[in-house]
């Protein structure tokens, strides 16, 4: 298409579990993109009708709950998806079968043939379709200027610490033993946070390393009562080796507040042949602060929203970096690969390969044993 070529935005969901209102800003302030409407699937409550009727109404778009007649509109180039992961696979092949391009927050599809019939149909369609929360954030742009370098001689290994300072911890007086998921995700009061926060650190691996062929996970340590009583996770650790051998681990969850000045850490160390190298995306690094600053004054998280999915953290000092999550990256990305007919630099088959790893952790985690890649279908 021509580098002139405006192109209209469907928003499809204010689901409280996506980032949808956060990408929002980044819709607006391209010179190139405008908001054409906002739909969501019609069995959804009452409290996500209305969070989208308010959207709709901020942005002087209509509102509609009929998504095929929606992502058919002429004016529509993009879909940007935010629904529930369990909803997002038929979706994506309904609007990649309608020759539209895709911005999908995260997860392709709730399960590993989910992301596969999503993957094909992009691929079939021959649209362009980005994952913008992995490749495109500060800490794998420092992380890839490391290893640009060639100073730290053969990576032979990767650890990441990324975690969200959100939520209050409270004791925890029951517990479930540790559940996989079978294909359900998302709850009204948690996420599994190994899936939503470990797939950051994944992402960033897949960047780093190549195929992962070995896997180990440990879950089962909690700082929320909602996640120990249900047994799902709130933090989670992986250990992995890629098909060269070489090594990566991760710890990733969701913390609670007032563990980390500027909401939680998201810190990369890399082990070289030759040296070492330590990444922190939330520079500067010097970690000096009172934690009762924020543990002991007068702040607890918003009633309707506990766990901060949509609030941020209360931080003591700022980032350098006026985008650590690459977002507005990830964007112009998007629109470049659509002018120039081609792939982003994350898209929906890297996606994909992320959710397998995932999965493979958690399988691993409920086995208590490592588990081979690829996984064999069930």
């Amino acid at each position: 298409m021509s580098a002139a070529t405006t192109y209209g935005i469907l928003l499809v969901s204010f689901s409280k579990h996506s980032h949808q209102q956060h990408f929002v800003p980044l819709y607006q302030a391209h010179p190139r993109l405008r908001i054409v409407g906002v739909v969501d699937h019609p069995d959804i409550d009452g409290e996500l009708r209305q969070a989208n009727r308010q959207w709709a109404e901020k942005l002087s778009v209509p509102y509609s709950e009929d998504v095929g007649q929606a992502i058919n509109d002429p004016a529509i180039d993009i879909v940007s998806i935010g629904c529930e992961i369990e909803k997002r696979s038929e979706l994506i092949v309904r609007t990649a079968t309608a020759g539209k391009h895709l911005w999908v927050d995260k997860f392709p599809g709730a399960t590993l043939s989910e992301c596969e019939l999503a993957v094909a149909a992009v691929e079939n369609a021959g649209v362009r379709a980005i994952i913008p929360g992995y490749a495109y954030g500060e800490l794998a742009r420092q992380v890839r200027m490391v290893l640009a370098d060639g100073c730290l001689g053969d990576l032979l290994g990767i650890h990441l610490d990324i975690m969200f300072g959100k939520g209050w911890p409270r004791a925890i007086k029951q517990r479930a033993p540790f559940t996989l998921p079978d294909g359900h995700w998302k709850y009204p009061e948690l996420k599994r946070e190994l899936l939503t926060v470990g797939a950051y650190s994944v992402g960033l691996i897949q960047e780093c390393l190549g195929p992962i062929r070995h896997i180990v996970g440990h879950a089962g340590a909690f700082f929320f009562p909602e996640h120990a009583v249900n047994g799902c996770d709130d933090f989670g650790t992986l250990t992995m080796t890629d098909d060269q051998g070489r090594v990566a681990t991760l710890s990733a969850g969701r913390i609670g507040v007032a563990g980390h000045p500027q909401g939680g850490p998201a810190r990369a160390y890399l082990i070289g042949s030759r040296q070492s190298a330590t990444v922190d995306s939330k520079n500067p690094a010097l970690h000096t602060y009172m934690r009762d600053y924020t543990a002991g004054y007068d702040y607890t998280p918003p009633p309707t929203d506990p766990m901060q999915w949509h609030e941020g953290p209360p931080v003591l000092a700022n980032a350098l970096a006026n985008d650590v999550a690459g977002l507005s990256v990830g964007l112009e990305d998007l629109v470049a690969a659509i002018d120039e007919n081609r792939p982003p630099r994350y898209g929906l088959r890297q996606g994909r390969d992320l959710m397998e790893i995932l999965l493979a952790g958690y399988r691993a985690a409920g086995l208590g044993e490592a588990v081979e890649l690829p996984l064999e279908r069930d």
